[in-house]
């Protein structure tokens, strides 16, 4: 995944989540990264969990451990405790989906897709009729 600039209670900051972001927080959470996201989306998560994914899609997005660690205490002492709840589910999924606007694969080859593949190109033979 890319770094991308998010803009939250913390103010606009680069996230990303590598692999050693994401093995960090599977080892302070317990939790997987998909398992992470639902469990946060359905309102079970811990303050720990929001401030562990936050901290380290920080730390993956280029900011120093220690300024990531203090700007995520800073946030949590000043702000309610939800307003971690949506960067950390935007951290999570642009890590497990990658961002919105990114196609998947190559684009589609130039000409008409609508159309059906001919008995001979899908290797299908003649339907049989009676």
């Amino acid at each position: 995944m890319a770094r991308v600039v998010m803009r939250w209670a913390g103010g606009e900051h680069a996230v990303r989540l590598g692999i050693a972001e994401a093995e960090v927080i599977q080892q302070h959470t317990d939790c997987g990264p998909e398992f992470l996201l639902n469990r946060i989306s359905l309102g079970q998560w811990e303050l720990p969990h929001l401030m562990e994914v936050i901290r380290n899609g920080l730390i993956g997005g280029g900011m120093d451990e220690v300024d990531a660690k203090r700007l995520v205490d800073r946030v949590v002492a000043q702000q309610p405790w939800i307003a971690l709840k949506r960067p950390a589910m935007e951290i999570l999924s642009l890590a497990l989906y990658g961002p919105p606007d990114d196609p998947v694969g190559e684009g589609l080859p130039a000409g008409d897709q609508t159309q059906e593949p001919s008995l001979a190109e899908s290797g299908s033979s003649a339907p049989i009729t009676g």
